[in-house]
This record gives structure tokens, C-alpha cells and sequence, in this order.
């Protein structure tokens, strides 16, 4: 009855009670490093992710950020992006839909197999820097 009331993982393995959830999924990322396991699996294969610097957003263009990642050996899983501007603390999400129609868009784009994240401007955002994380398994 008591083993009902302990954490166990997908597979029904008991958790060390002693170490909190969020201590298991925990992982040192570090910007524009190499790639490190997330703690999860997607379809039975571990899940890494890469954090990858932008020095600069474009204005009224478009952007390719090399992410070091050949997409013959990966499949991505999830792609996230932030936009920070210093001068007064903005933090925007990217793609960024504006009612005003100042869009930031983002995309993928592959050149010699490595995978590039395509980031488009409607205005100058020269302002911004930022950072993406790209989540993917090894095929």
C-alpha cells in the first residue's frame, strides 16, 4: 500500500524519495557550449538540448543562426527563442506576432546538412540580442 504514495518514473521504477523531482530533471546549460541530456525521453531516446547565443537581431531582414547540428544525426523536438533589449529591459518571445504588424518571425533552414534558425524582422530590431534553445534526439 505505501509504495502507491512514492514517486515513480514512466517505466514504474521508484524514485529516490530523498531526491526532489526537480533535482532529476535538472541539467547545466551553458550558452553556445555542447549539447546536454535534459533528463526526458522522447520515443524512448534521450532528449538533449543546445543553447545558442544571438549577438544581434536584424533590421527588417533576416538572420541564420548556425546551430552546429547536422540533421542527419538528429531530430529536433522543440525550438525556443528570446529576444532581450537592454536599454529598457525588454523581453520579447520569438516568433512575436504584433498587432502593429512589427512581426519577428522564426524558422529553420538547412545548409550542408547543419541546421540554422532563420530569424525574420518587419522593423529594426538591432536592439535585441538573444538566445535560442534547440531540444532534439539522435536518430
Amino acid at each position: 500500500m505505501a509504495e502507491n504514495n512514492v514517486l515513480k518514473d514512466k517505466l514504474g521504477k521508484i524514485l529516490n524519495p530523498k531526491i526532489p523531482r526537480y533535482e532529476i530533471l535538472k541539467y547545466n546549460l551553458i550558452t553556445d557550449g555542447s549539447p546536454v541530456k535534459t533528463g526526458r525521453k522522447v520515443d524512448g531516446k534521450n532528449e538533449y538540448i543546445k543553447r545558442i547565443s544571438i549577438a544581434q537581431f536584424p533590421n527588417n531582414t533576416s538572420l541564420e543562426v548556425n546551430t552546429d547540428l547536422n540533421v542527419n544525426e538528429i531530430n529536433v523536438t522543440d525550438i525556443k527563442c528570446l529576444g532581450y533589449r537592454n536599454s529598457d529591459r525588454t523581453n520579447i518571445t520569438v516568433p512575436f506576432i504584433s498587432m502593429a504588424g512589427t512581426h519577428i518571425g522564426l524558422n529553420t533552414k538547412v545548409i550542408n546538412n547543419i541546421l540554422y534558425l532563420l530569424i525574420e524582422t518587419t522593423i529594426d530590431r538591432t536592439g535585441y540580442t538573444g538566445w535560442a534553445e534547440v531540444s532534439f534526439i539522435y536518430k
